[in-house]
């Protein structure tokens, strides 16, 4: 009676064994499929969507062309921005949707931690006084509206 107990039990360890063993490999499998996927986190982009208001588009467009793209050029000499776009919402969802966006890209999150410092002699050079920025950005406040201002990491996938 005790030898068939033994037999008995080992049969349902080794089922056990088996039973876990296949449970497991589906997530081993997973596992070793995602281990194999390498994701870089690159450049970071502040995402600015804005409304301009109605019948200023004239002075957004001029403001872009006088101050904000000569300002955006020259921080790319500096290497503050890799890049910036300038893009219009051609799928509005009503007329208080956003109409303008600009998308600033930075090589990383440290360049944001030093911004005001490298971009400041930059925008000063450009206006040539601070009240003369102040001024523009407040002209600017009643040309446009923000509606939001969102950072973005790009991320790239790879094998």
């Amino acid at each position: 009676m005790r030898k068939y107990w033994v037999v008995t039990f080992t049969a349902l360890l080794v089922l056990f064994a088996f039973v876990l063993l296949l449970s497991w490999a589906p997530v081993a499998a997973q596992q070793a499929a995602a281990g194999s996927v390498k994701v870089t986190p690159t450049t970071v982009t502040r995402v600015i969507l804005a409304k301009i208001n109605p019948g200023q588009r004239p002075a957004f467009d001029q403001d872009m062309m006088d101050n904000l793209i000569p300002i955006y050029e020259e921080e790319k000499k500096a290497g503050i921005l890799t890049n910036y776009e300038i893009f219009n919402n051609v799928t509005t969802n009503g007329p208080n949707d956003w109409g303008v966006g600009i998308a600033l890209t930075y090589p990383n999150y440290a360049t944001l931690d030093n911004l005001g410092e490298r971009a400041d002699p930059i925008t000063l050079k450009h206006y040539g006084s601070a009240e003369k920025r102040q001024a523009a950005a407040y002209h600017r406040n009643q040309v446009e509206t923000v509606e939001s201002s969102r950072l973005q990491r790009t991320i790239r996938y790879s094998r």
